[in-house]
């Protein structure tokens, strides 16, 4: 018993031993320190935002007439050309109202004729009764009585001429609500979206009291925009003509470019934060492939600092209240406080503190042992 009792205390001691072995050589394992070179370089500097993909020009086309649609065979996304007809609607009731506003004219035109000859003889009447009133043969209240006669006579052929004017200008109307009937392209363009179709009736923008029936919206895709909302901290670094790049979510691998088109004056509140918006153009050549409603993402070029000197932004850390960046030294990091500049997300510009080609830690920094390696312990069981 003695015996195995011996035995299995043995084998406690060298376990112990073994672990203890195991792990004082698993701490000496190091991972080495990560750095890269200061080098001179370009530093660009960018605004970012996002927006909305949206055409040149946009329009929701209504009509001047109303009625019944007898022929509308575009559909969404259908190119048509400017005055190609697109929509028709029965002429019938446009017909009738025109012909109603011809007569209309006519009897205007004939009143004024009635009128006009009515002046000229109470203006014949009114030249006797001066004379007659010059050789006393009639009183002064009989030659007033001629006068005011004369004068309203006037009075009837300016009436007239307005109602003339009315009628013809009436008259125009309805040529131009049968003439709108047939319903043209106002430009080259795309439709966008049929609002109605064949066989519904639409009514009038002249006539109706809700600004006419909503028809098709069309736009001009040849040029594409995005208009994105700029915080206000960047908005004085963004000027018309500088260089920007669109991207969409439905062509992630794609990237457009685009020139700033123009910034809004007066911004606006969104979600309590101030932004502007700034009209972007696209440039690219393969625009087409946007479509009006995309969301974008803005990347705009506010300026470009050539020969900065600049490190990986993991490079600047933080010791106390100062600024830095470990540089290697004879094989081990070594603290020094610099200024930086400008930073784009990836690389920072030190602008005093060390110098092009100083080799900077990019990894994290603890205790180095004598090789300017970072221990790492592992434990092993």
């Amino acid at each position: 018993m003695k015996k195995w009792l011996f035995i299995a205390a043995a084998l406690v001691i060298i376990a112990a031993a073994s672990f203890y072995l195991f792990r004082e050589k698993g701490t000496v394992e190091a991972e080495p320190v990560k750095t890269a070179k200061a080098a001179r370089g370009d530093l660009k500097l960018e605004a970012m935002a996002n927006g909305t993909v949206n055409p040149e020009i946009e329009v929701i086309v209504k009509s001047k007439a109303g009625g019944e649609i007898i022929e509308f065979s575009n559909n969404a996304g259908d190119v048509i050309k400017k005055g190609e007809v697109v929509v028709k609607l029965d002429p019938e009731t446009e017909q009738a109202r025109a012909k109603q506003a011809e007569a209309a004219l006519l009897g205007a035109k004939a009143r004024l004729e009635r009128a006009k000859i009515a002046l000229r003889d109470f203006d014949v009447k009114l030249g006797r009764q001066k004379k007659l009133f010059e050789d006393g043969i009639i009183s002064r209240q009989e030659l007033e009585d001629s006068e005011i006669a004369f004068q309203k006579a006037g009075t009837e052929v300016s009436i007239a001429e307005s109602e003339l004017m009315h009628s013809s200008e009436a008259l125009k109307e309805a040529r131009e609500r049968l003439a709108d009937t047939s319903i043209r392209a106002p430009f080259t363009g795309t439709i966008l979206k049929k609002f109605v179709d064949r066989g519904q009736v639409i009514s009038s923008t002249i006539s109706s009291a809700s600004e006419g029936t909503q028809i098709f919206s069309m736009a001009n895709l040849d040029k594409m925009f995005v208009t994105a909302g700029v915080d206000e901290v960047d908005i004085a670094r963004i000027k018309p003509g500088q260089a920007a790049s669109v991207t969409v979510d439905a062509l992630p691998e794609k990237t457009f470019e685009a020139v700033v088109e123009r910034v809004a004056p007066q911004g606006r509140t969104e979600r309590t934060v101030t932004v502007f918006d700034v009209v972007v153009k696209v440039v690219d050549k393969d625009k087409a492939l946007l479509k009006p409603g995309m969301t974008a993402d803005v990347k705009i070029l506010t300026e470009v600092r050539k020969g900065a000197l600049l490190v990986p932004r993991e490079a600047v850390k933080s010791k106390g209240s100062k600024s830095g960046v470990y540089i290697m030294k004879a094989g081990k990091p070594e603290f020094v406080e610099v200024e930086t500049g400008a930073a784009d997300g990836v690389s920072t510009e030190i602008k005093k503190g060390i110098f092009e080609g100083d080799e900077v830690v990019t990894s994290g920094i603890s205790k180095p042992n004598g090789n300017g390696v970072q221990p790492r312990r592992r434990m092993f069981f």
